[in-house]
């Protein structure tokens, strides 16, 4: 039986700053700025990744609901809701409406 050694480790060599910026800034989740909509009444918006993001009712009634879970949401104006869920969310809006995703 023929045993192999690893070759000393060494060190790794340090990257530059820039270097380590950059693949922190890749590495990292992205946010995109708040977006504010307006829908007017029957028209569906999509968010398709909405865990963590809130949605605000700014002005009208919208009507949420996300892929797959029984239990959906109305927001009257001044009100909003966090996303707990990662599954897409359509956002109907029951009267003309303005909303804010951020």
């Amino acid at each position: 039986m023929t045993t192999f050694q690893a070759a000393a480790s060494h060190a790794p060599v340090a990257l530059p700053t820039w270097l380590r910026r950059l693949a922190a800034a890749l590495a990292a989740p992205r946010r995109a700025a708040p977006a504010r909509q307006s829908l007017d009444k029957g028209a569906t918006a999509w968010v398709v990744r909405p865990l963590g993001r809130h949605i605000s009712c700014e002005a009208g009634t919208l009507w949420l609901a996300f892929d797959g879970e029984p239990q959906d949401i109305v927001l009257e104006a001044g009100e909003s809701h966090l996303c707990t869920k990662g599954t897409p969310l359509s956002i109907h809006a029951l009267s003309p409406a303005t909303l804010r995703v951020s």
